[in-house]
């Protein structure tokens, strides 16, 4: 059985931050893994082991955008960095009801992701890509 889709990367994802877009690519394919489980109504899928992938990965990518943000100067680094922690905080929240045995999470957890990650992605990662590629800052510091 192939994997199911809610969202198939296209141009308009990219902030032109290669870096950037991989790592958002990923998150892409880990929201594709959600809706997957969540679609086929897979019986025993690891909800922990997607929380802890999704956790992990968050916490890379966002120190590389913020990371990023702090070289090139970017005027709105601090509203993007509580965005970040507004997420990471929400997605703590999620992981630990599934993991105190409310396995019924995805639902939930696929409407947040799809919502945060292409709301996120399409505006404030778009203006910090913007601003980034306008002043040459293409690497993490």
């Amino acid at each position: 059985m192939s994997l199911m889709y809610l969202i198939t990367w296209n141009a308009r994802y990219a902030t032109g931050i290669e870096e950037i877009d991989e790592h958002h690519r990923h998150l892409v394919e880990l929201l594709n893994t959600v809706y997957d489980h969540f679609v086929n109504r897979t019986p025993c899928w690891d909800g922990a082991k997607i929380f802890a992938e999704l956790t992990a990965y968050t916490r890379l990518h966002f120190a590389a955008e913020e990371s990023l943000m702090r070289a090139g100067g970017y005027p709105g680094y601090a509203l993007h960095k509580i965005r970040h922690k507004q997420f990471a905080a929400r997605l703590e929240e999620m992981r630990d009801t599934f993991c105190s045995g409310q396995r019924e999470m995805s639902f939930e957890l696929l409407t947040f992701l799809n919502t945060w990650l292409l709301s996120h992605i399409l505006d404030a990662d778009a203006d910090m890509g913007r601003f980034v590629m306008a002043n040459g800052h293409r690497k993490a510091a």
